[in-house]
């Protein structure tokens, strides 16, 4: 069926891409061969080396609202002379500071945010990776500004010596992060000799700025020897015609230098010989129980094709029935498990295992370890498998040919960064190609991952430690792996049930696009009962055989008090748990699936290829009908969430200061302590009974949107029925936001264990129209990029300094977030004020035009992909705004605001009349700003002395 259904249009396909392509090669040079697009995508491509040897790739879309470009570098961390670790990460901040051409630090920035763009860059090992997008049509000015990175930088003295500080802010902020600190410890049991045991973020230390070691003439000798033309790939993606673009980018981009500089393989083995294998025992700072195995493997980047990377990873990373998981779940020893290739270098790779263990798998080391090379033992005696290859191949295939567009600046950064290792014909599908069976080369692979090569990494507060790591002093202890410890590991494991994943049942066969004349322009309410309503809308614009099947299932017993938001937290983590070994090989086929708690109930997701997402959904909903939970499973589930929520001291600290905002202005949201109260409390006799209780109530709403026709409405509804109790439910509680007053000012000090001092100041709006978000939302607009360069670039106050709206439920509000190492809290909350009272006077009336039409631009940006209009049909729905007019009605509004009115509502609600929430986390300097208002002990205090927002 399938072959018949789609050969001739495939035929038909194929000739029209031939005689495209050889009218397009009709203007391109002989030798420069094109990327192979997906027959689903309509950007046009085009690609091409300039005289200086930059390859680049230009992107046409003739309806782009946004233009994005990206530059990657072939350098990274890994190339830091010795004696200055960080300095690659430094010099990508050091580009943004000025160039000749645009002297100014923040003229790029401000162009770009003006005309309703955004911008970043980041250095990794082996790359540093330069992005923006911005309004289509101010793509020309962006680029030259952009251009001018790679040809004149300033490295002016003066924001050296500033941007040392932010380097050191962003290494402060990671001293408590567990993926930093474990890198940290990673990198001292390394080969010195290898390029990789640097430190790569850089610090005020490895920085220092002497007489005999000047660190801009560091800068600058860096500069030139790696930012060469012939290291650097670009992506230009814009409205503009290919001819358009390439006329553009050549002179910009043929400037840059090309320094001829040749790229070698690095000899060094990451770990010597005589160290593996090797024991590491590290002390988290997170409750973390984790087993993590690396092995180091030959470097397959140049075999993409092929992908034995990928081939491995997909059967020891499964979940289904027989998998490595499965069995430790079984056995009670383990809640998670990832597998595949994350650290990669020219001449090498580490494959790595990361396992969450429980509190008997963290006991029981050695039997999850003998699980686990016994399993790879599995692989070596079976061999590759051509069936399991050519599945992997039949998904990577059909994604590929429904590929959907993506963001923009996403999409160029990764393509830029993919050109260093992939053919030009191979641009767009590289990294997710497997289109060459090599069983040579898994074989090899599978040698590689053995106990010999293994590096063992176990990490929990009790492991024996006896050193300490240099840059985040980790405690931690290493050890060259015993034979009787090695004998241990590889100890025959008995009777269990390991195997080769089965064929998967879930993978699209019939992929045809569904049509039906009329089609409505958006969803359609097309069935309603006492307890269930489903709306239907039917994709006509993105021609994808994928649709979004959304089940939010509400209940008055959801949200009321934190022992009813804990058991939904754990009763969705259970339902997940029970239904994970059938529901990973959809995931893998395309069938996204979630069931999460949401402030009024429970939702159900079921996104991807609509071929099988009614085997899905039907297996889905008679497992939560039948739904019967284990004590071990119960009680592992509990401990891992428990130990989830202690984790939260380890977040970020501006992330944990917004959450506590968060917590004071939603009701219904608890922090974690009462959570953990109340998660520890329940009992699984009491979970069940409040199952029965949520069910008893719950009412369903559905939305079916995208390749599917109208009679599925009827199939989804009987089946959602089969959850639903009879009669009327009970009214739901409607959804509240704390409303502050006018002239209101309460002070929240939080406790954040961390050196840093963190600022969180809300400043709400004066209501919830469409001209109090308008307003909002284009005060924001107006305030990120000065506060950012001001307090940020100019003040150095912080690594995280941001401002913004921020919406509670439809609730406008802004902003304002600070994290510091080096200033106290009050001189943060002053800088904050000054910066605030000197907008006005700063905004003049062009200004103002272009960061209105800007927003405007932002808000009725079209939809890039079906999960984008679905995701937006949803939220509305849920919204009740059911018109699905909201991005209009928002636009309409900053639209019609002049500069007069804006200047009356920001003087008398954000400077006059504040509505204001701030919070403050005061870190080692334990200092609390005086004044700007009451102090308040908790949220829920916040919430019981002020009013509320219903939101019905």
């Amino acid at each position: 069926m399938q072959a018949t259904r789609f050969g001739r249009w495939h035929r038909s396909l194929a000739l029209f891409t031939v005689l495209a392509l050889l009218a397009a090669c009709a203007s391109l040079p002989p030798a420069q061969p094109q990327p192979v697009k997906s027959p689903n995508d309509d950007y046009a491509y085009r690609y091409l080396t300039l005289p200086n040897q930059l390859e680049v790739l230009l992107i046409s879309d003739p309806d782009a609202p946004k233009a994005a470009a990206a530059l990657d570098v072939l350098v990274g961390s890994g190339d830091n002379p010795p004696g200055r670790e960080g300095l690659a990460h430094f010099l990508e901040h050091m580009l943004f500071l000025g160039t000749d051409k645009y002297p100014e630090a923040g003229d790029y920035q401000q162009y770009i945010d003006q005309h309703g763009g955004s911008h970043n860059a980041y250095t990794s090992f082996e790359h540093t990776n330069y992005f923006f997008d911005i309004q289509a049509a101010y793509l020309p000015g962006a680029l030259d500004r952009f251009a001018q990175f790679f040809i004149a930088p300033r490295f002016d003295a003066v924001y050296v010596e500033r941007e040392m500080n932010a380097v050191e802010a962003e290494y402060q902020m990671g001293l408590r992060s567990d993926s930093r600190r474990g890198l940290d410890v990673l990198q001292d049991v390394m080969n010195p000799a290898h390029p990789f045991s640097q430190f790569t973020v850089g610090s005020l230390q490895t920085l220092a700025d002497t007489p005999e070691q000047p660190i801009r003439e560091d800068l600058l000798r860096f500069y030139e020897q790696h930012y060469s033309a012939d290291k650097m790939r670009l992506v230009v993606f814009g409205a503009e015609s290919l001819e358009q673009l390439e006329a553009l980018v050549t002179p910009l981009f043929s400037a840059v230098p090309n320094r001829e500089v040749v790229v070698t393989d690095i000899p060094e083995p990451l770990f010597t010989p005589e160290s593996l294998p090797m024991l590491l025992q590290v002390q988290p700072q997170a409750t973390l129980r984790q087993l993590e195995v690396s092995f180091p493997v030959a470097d397959y980047r140049t075999d993409y094709r092929s992908n034995p990377l990928a081939y491995l990873g997909n059967l020891v990373g499964h979940e289904g029935a027989g998998s490595l998981l499965s069995q430790l779940k079984a056995e009670g020893l383990a809640e998670t498990l990832a597998a595949g290739s994350g650290l990669g270098w020219r001449g090498g790779a580490l494959f790595s295992i990361s396992i969450g263990l429980t509190e008997a798998g963290l006991a029981g080391q050695d039997r999850v370890l003998q699980l686990l090379f016994a399993y790879l033992d599995l692989l070596r005696a079976e061999g590759p498998q051509q069936w399991l290859y050519d599945e992997q191949s039949r998904l990577a295939d059909l994604q590929f040919r429904f590929r959907e567009q993506a963001n923009p600046v996403n999409y160029v950064s990764a393509l830029a960064s993919g050109m260093h290792d992939y053919a030009p014909e191979d641009i767009l599908r590289g990294g997710s190609l497997m289109s060459e069976y090599a069983p040579a080369l898994i074989e090899e692979l599978l040698a590689s991952v053995v106990p010999e090569n293994a590096l063992v990494t176990i990490s929990h507060a009790s492991v024996p430690v006896d050193r300490v790591s240099p840059h985040y002093e980790v405690p931690y202890s290493v050890q060259t792996v015993s034979a009787e410890l090695l004998a241990r590991w590889t100890a025959p494991v008995g009777d269990t049930a390991l195997a080769l994943p089965a064929p998967n049942e879930f993978i699209a066969e019939d992929v045809t696009l569904v049509s039906e004349d009329p089609v409505a322009q958006a969803p359609e309410r097309t069935l309603e009962t006492a307890r269930q309503t489903v709306w239907f809308g039917q994709d006509t614009e993105f021609g994808v055989p994928r649709g979004a099947l959304y089940i939010n299932f509400r209940s008055p017993h959801v949200g009321e008090t934190p022992e009813q938001a804990a058991a939904a937290l754990l009763y969705t983590a259970l339902l997940k748990d029970a239904v994970n070994e059938f529901t990973y090989p959809a995931l893998l086929a395309g069938l996204n699936f979630d069931v999460y708690k949401h402030a009024q109930g429970i939702s159900l997701r079921i996104s991807g290829y609509d071929d099988k997402q009614q085997r899905l959904l039907d297996r889905l909903l008679v497992a939560i009908d039948e739904a019967s939970f284990s004590d071990q499973r119960f009680n592992n589930i509990r401990a891992d969430m428990v130990r989830g929520l202690k984790n939260a001291v380890a977040k970020r600290p501006s992330s944990q200061v917004i959450d506590d905002a968060r917590e004071a202005l939603l009701h219904g949201e608890w922090g974690e302590q009462p959570l953990i109260d109340a998660l520890e409390a329940i009992s699984l006799s009491g979970l069940n009974a409040w199952v029965r209780d949520f069910w008893g109530e719950a009412t369903a709403e559905t939305l079916l949107y995208g390749n599917y026709t109208a009679d599925k409405v009827q199939a989804v509804a009987e089946r959602v029925n089969t959850l639903l109790a009879p009669g009327e439910p009970l009214a739901m509680p409607p959804l509240q936001v704390t409303r502050l007053e006018p002239g209101t000012a309460l002070k929240y000090v939080v406790e954040v264990p961390h050196d840093d001092a963190v600022v969180g100041w809300y400043l709400q709006a004066a209501g919830d129209t469409w001209s109090d978000r308008a307003a909002t939302a284009l005060t924001a607009h107006v305030i990120k990029t000065g506060f950012y360069q001001q307090l940020r670039t100019e003040q150095q106050l912080g690594y995280v300094v941001s401002a913004f709206a921020w919406p509670q439920l439809d609730v406008p509000g802004l902003m304002m977030l600070i994290q510091s190492p080096n200033t106290p809290a009050p001189a943060i909350v002053e800088a904050m004020d000054r910066y605030l009272d000197g907008v006005d006077a700063s905004l003049d009336e062009a200004q103002f035009l272009r960061y209105r039409d800007s927003l405007v631009g932002e808000i009725l940006r079209p939809d890039k992909n079906l999960w984008e209009r679905a995701e937006f049909y949803w939220q509305s729905i849920a919204k009740r705004e059911t018109a699905f007019d909201s991005r209009q009605q928002l636009a309409e509004a900053v639209q019609s605001m002049a500069l007069d009115d804006w200047r009356r509502y920001f003087d008398a609600v954000f400077m006059q009349q504040r509505r204001s929430l701030l919070v403050v986390a005061p870190g080692k300097a334990a200092a609390v700003p005086g004044g700007y208002g009451e102090s308040v002990e908790s949220a829920a205090a916040v919430k019981a002395r002020m009013g509320v927002y219903t939101i019905q």
